[in-house]
């Protein structure tokens, strides 16, 4: 039988009103279209058709117009199922997440029963409250079973994203292993929920077992090993990933260039930005943020400002990433003269800028500047500093010997010093040969990381520097007492695109017995990884 072309109650002299209303309905883009539309149903008395109201609710989330939605919902006097789930749906999915939920509240209290085209926007909705929790969504899943939906293959689907997402990762499971058939939306929710967890061992098995993969698989995994900071598996994934035949997408190669970063991968880096430019891809905001921040980890500024400078269209993070990445060069002058573009420019800061010039004057000794943007940040743009900005002024001040107003400035802060500040204290009190303050400021570091033997290393330096060997042979004795050992050291390489990396005292290098024929005969090293070469037959 074919789908009705108008509602019962239009076999009535509206019936060509109504055949006009589904015919503009069908070709409706914008807001102005709605806007006439919302009219002509209204003034025709047309408004209690759900059907209509239902494609016009259908139009108001497409142009983003929830109130509208709500202003056309609220007319309806018996408003039907599918009203209720467009109108649920358009909620959940332009973030207005409790009134989703109070209107599938509505729903029951009118006893209209929900079908299964309502849960999943319910399931979407839960998730994107301010704070999400596993009990709301439990309760949505509980309502799933009592109307007897759960068999619904979409609607489990939903469920185990829920779960994935919200961390209960073994509910996710048991709906997982439930089903007979899964696709691969089902496959890669589970494996980002492991991933999600830092479960990476778990998530891999998951991997490893799909029978079929597609992009967003790979995608799951390249992204999961780079956040989860194992950026040279990413690395080799993404290699066979391409060895496989599937053709990275933006999302694969956005993971990439972050593991690249990490990794400070620079051979393969410059090989995602050439596929970018190349591929059809093409530039956008997300990928030159994520190029920046790659080619000054990598050691490239001049690749970094060049992506920067060519970059049609800038977002705050841009300016960001170029910002701190300037001063992590210690070129702390031309980051404090990029921030001032910026505001010529008339983009508006925000926290993370100040983070990046504070920390751009900190390196490069500009006291003032830095109390004068300091100073800024809180009368002129309104912001509250956090902990990192306390951090960067204490930093700041104590390199250029300003020890008292630094110590001054961690005594009224509103927040209480972290390690950090307590650290960049101590290190420059052993500068500066400031006995007691370091002796104050290494009793807080104690206290906050007594496992930590970076601050025991800093304060035997400050003693050793004013020559009370007593004390060094304390805070020895203290450290051993506590069972506290130093970090080896370790350093990372790329060569010919392998990545070597190096430990104290590690001999698993496979050339760590060969004389290097150098003055560190013992350069040690603990594993290397191909990124550009052939994937291994074995792979």
């Amino acid at each position: 039988m074919p789908p009705l072309l108008h509602f019962p109650i239009t076999k009535t002299n509206y019936k060509s009103i109504e055949e006009e209303i589904f015919s503009f309905l069908s070709i409706s883009t914008t807001f102005h279209h709605l806007t006439q539309l919302q009219a002509k149903v209204f003034t025709s008395g047309l408004h209690q058709n759900n059907f209509i109201a239902t494609k016009l609710l259908n139009l108001c989330s497409s142009t983003s117009s929830i109130s509208h939605a709500l202003l056309i919902f609220h007319h309806i006097k018996n408003p039907s199922i599918s009203l209720f789930n467009s109108l649920i749906r358009a909620l959940s999915q332009h973030n207005h997440p409790l009134q989703a939920l109070h209107s599938y509240s509505l729903m029951k209290h009118a006893q209209i029963p929900p079908d299964n085209f309502t849960f999943p926007s319910l399931l979407k909705a839960s998730l994107s409250l301010p704070s999400p929790s596993p009990p709301l969504g439990g309760a949505v899943h509980g309502e799933v079973i009592r109307t007897g939906f759960e068999p619904d293959r979409y609607i489990r689907v939903s469920l185990i994203n829920m779960y994935s997402k919200l961390g209960c990762v073994e509910s996710a499971r048991y709906l997982f292993d439930e089903m007979p058939v899964r696709d691969f939306a089902v496959w890669n929710s589970m494996i980002a929920g492991f991933f999600r967890i830092e479960d990476v061992e778990k998530g891999r098995e998951l991997f490893d077992r799909m029978p079929e993969r597609n992009v967003v698989s790979w995608n799951t995994v390249v992204v999961g090993y780079a956040q989860n900071g194992q950026a040279t598996e990413a690395l080799r994934l993404f290699r066979r990933m391409q060895a496989e035949g599937v053709r990275p997408n933006k999302v694969t190669l956005l993971g990439a260039l972050s593991a690249c970063a990490q990794a400070g991968a620079l051979d393969v880096g410059r090989w995602a930005h050439r596929y970018i430019e190349n591929s059809g891809i093409g530039m956008d905001v997300l990928l030159g943020n994520c190029l920046i921040d790659m080619y000054a980890k990598g050691g490239s500024l001049s690749d970094a400002r060049q992506v920067f400078d060519g970059m049609s269209e800038r977002s705050v993070v841009s300016w960001n990433c170029m910002i701190s990445a300037l001063a992590m060069h210690g070129l702390g002058e031309d980051a404090v003269s990029l921030f001032e573009s910026m505001d010529n420019e008339g983009v508006e800061p925000d926290d993370i800028t100040f983070l990046g010039v504070l920390s751009a004057c900190a390196h490069a000794g500009l006291i003032d500047k830095g109390r004068s943007f300091f100073d800024s940040m809180v009368e002129e743009h309104g912001m509250a500093p956090k902990l990192e900005h306390y951090g960067c002024m204490v930093d700041l001040l104590s390199r250029g010997g300003c020890l008292i107003e630094a110590h001054e400035l961690i005594r009224r802060m509103p927040i209480p010093p972290d390690a950090c500040i307590w650290g960049a204290l101590l290190g420059a009190c052993r500068t500066h040969g400031y006995l007691e303050l370091a002796e104050l400021a290494a009793g807080h570091l104690l206290e906050l990381e007594p496992w930590n033997p970076g601050n025991y290393v800093l304060l035997s330096n400050v003693y050793a520097a004013r020559g009370h060997w007593d004390n060094v042979v304390q805070v020895w004795e203290k450290m051993r007492g506590r069972l506290v050992q130093k970090t080896p050291g370790s350093s990372a390489i790329e060569i010919e695109s392998y990545i070597h990396e190096f430990v104290t005292g590690d001999r698993s290098h496979p050339c760590s017995d060969k004389d290097l024929g150098n003055s560190h005969e013992e350069s040690l090293g603990r594993r290397f990884m191909w990124l550009l070469d052939d994937v291994d037959d074995d792979t």
